[in-house]
């Protein structure tokens, strides 16, 4: 085929690799799980998936910091994490899932490590900062000055040691996959992005009981209740399943 294209068109786009991927390359199958509740569990599995890699719809602790007007440039900032996240996560997984079928791999993520990595320091960064302001106020002394080698020594080393700390938890459970997120999902971030912020605007505003405000954040408070509970399921669920795949310092993602 390539030397019949090669003499028809010589200066044509197509190259060997095409041949061989269109001769060689397997087929695939986009066919889902024959069982209706598999594809159930794993269709409330993936929504918890989906509160835990768009969670960042509520950061107060992060608003709070921004000078007021704070809506507007919590909004660019919302708009440009989303663009990322779709660009890192859902790309290469739609991509892969178009190449390969239901056989991909649930890790091909992979090829976003780079991105990961730095998204992780990042979060760390900010997360980590209430640790380390509860071990620094137990250990620093308001005597001695913030860089003194009395509080700076103690704060290298404690914040050390839980860095290692915290590589040394990661690199032992290595199976941060489709399981704990989903159920970090489900249980952490479907309640706190979906359902606390309508209770408490009703609480807060308190709009008429018939108005149509009210109700539809009732609405999307029950919606999103049965939704979190239904994905805690699924996500245990899973767990359970993977629970002998699971092994500690293991090179291998559990799909």
């Amino acid at each position: 085929m390539q030397i019949m294209y090669s003499d028809l068109a010589p200066h044509g786009p197509l190259k060997l690799y095409h041949f061989i991927i269109i001769v060689a390359a397997p087929a695939k199958d986009y066919s889902l799980s024959s069982s209706k509740s598999e594809k159930t569990f794993n269709a409330f599995l993936s929504i918890s998936i989906l509160a835990s890699v768009f969670r960042s719809g509520i950061l107060p602790e992060i608003q709070a910091t921004l000078a007021s007007p704070a809506a507007g440039k919590m909004t660019k900032a919302l708009v440009l994490c989303y663009a990322v996240v779709f660009f890192t996560f859902y790309l290469p997984a739609i991509t892969g899932c178009w190449a390969f079928g239901n056989q991909v791999q649930s890790n091909l993520l992979g090829v976003a490590v780079v991105l990961v990595l730095l998204q992780l320091l990042a979060i760390a960064l900010v997360y980590s900062q209430v640790a380390y302001e509860i071990m620094e106020k137990n250990s620093a002394d308001v005597a001695h000055g913030r860089f003194s080698r009395r509080n700076l020594a103690p704060r290298v080393a404690l914040r050390t040691a839980y860095v290692a700390a915290c590589a040394l938890v990661a690199a032992a459970l290595p199976f941060f996959g489709d399981d704990i997120v989903g159920v970090v999902g489900a249980v952490g971030f479907i309640p706190l992005d979906f359902i606390l912020p309508v209770v408490m605007y009703n609480m807060a505003l308190a709009p008429p009981r018939r108005s149509p405000v009210y109700l539809a954040n009732v609405a999307i408070m029950v919606v999103f209740t049965g939704v979190g509970v239904i994905g805690a399921v699924a996500s245990v669920r899973k767990l359970a399943l993977d629970a002998g795949k699971f092994k500690l310092f293991s090179e291998n993602v559990v799909d």
